[in-house]
């Protein structure tokens, strides 16, 4: 029988409980299936990034790799992120307030920035635009710049994605993080002309610089 999907999960299933490791020989016996179709498993999850070879481990016979899975191969499976980030703004409002929230999750996203800050440097602020649209699209945003109006010299960006679209919906203080992002990275006054949340086909965000 070909492998199949289910069975190349059975694979990582086994990976995932044995976090030190397991051989070839080890995985054949924990799924059930013959040594070809496993070796054709993790030939595929090696190549997508899923698992990695580690230190070959003596066995009865002859040395053998062992397969770990690395970040994005534990990555596949199920996260409660946004249960508990639910959870945590929710704390941190009843706690702060939701003005306090606000100026919070603003400075968050100033501080957040400073360590992309020399991805910016010797650009002029249509280039460090471009940047941010790059830092942006490698978060998950699918961002880019829209042309400026007429009155205006700089692009501005567009975002038809928000990350953090369940989360805003209920605590629309945590789109203060973008907008404390934006300004950490670039000196400038955001000015936020619309939101998915409130029922806009994108976010768009205009840079005033001083």
């Amino acid at each position: 029988m070909p492998p199949t999907v289910n069975s190349r999960q059975d694979v990582l299933n086994q990976l995932l409980e044995r976090r030190a490791g397991a051989t070839l020989d080890e995985l054949v016996a924990a799924v059930g299936l013959s040594r070809t179709a496993v070796n054709q498993h993790l030939t595929t999850l090696e190549g997508e990034g899923y698992i990695r070879k580690t230190t070959p481990r003596k066995t009865g016979g002859r040395p053998q790799h062992v397969y770990v899975l690395t970040e994005d191969g534990a990555n596949r499976f199920p996260k409660q992120y946004s249960w508990f980030s639910k959870l945590l703004i929710q704390t941190l409002r009843e706690q702060m307030g939701e003005e306090r929230l606000s100026e919070y999750m603003y400075d968050l996203g100033v501080k957040l920035s400073a360590r992309l800050i020399p991805r910016l440097v010797g650009k002029t602020r249509a280039e460090r635009i471009a940047e941010i649209v790059n830092v942006m699209n490698e978060a998950g945003f699918v961002a880019r710049t829209v042309p400026p109006e007429e009155s205006e010299k700089l692009p501005r960006v567009e975002c038809k994605n928000c990350v953090y679209h369940d989360l805003s919906k209920d605590y629309p203080e945590v789109c203060r993080f973008d907008i404390g992002f934006l300004s950490g990275l670039t000196g400038a006054e955001i000015e936020h002309l619309a939101c998915m949340q409130r029922g806009a086909d994108g976010c768009r965000f205009r840079f005033l610089f001083p």
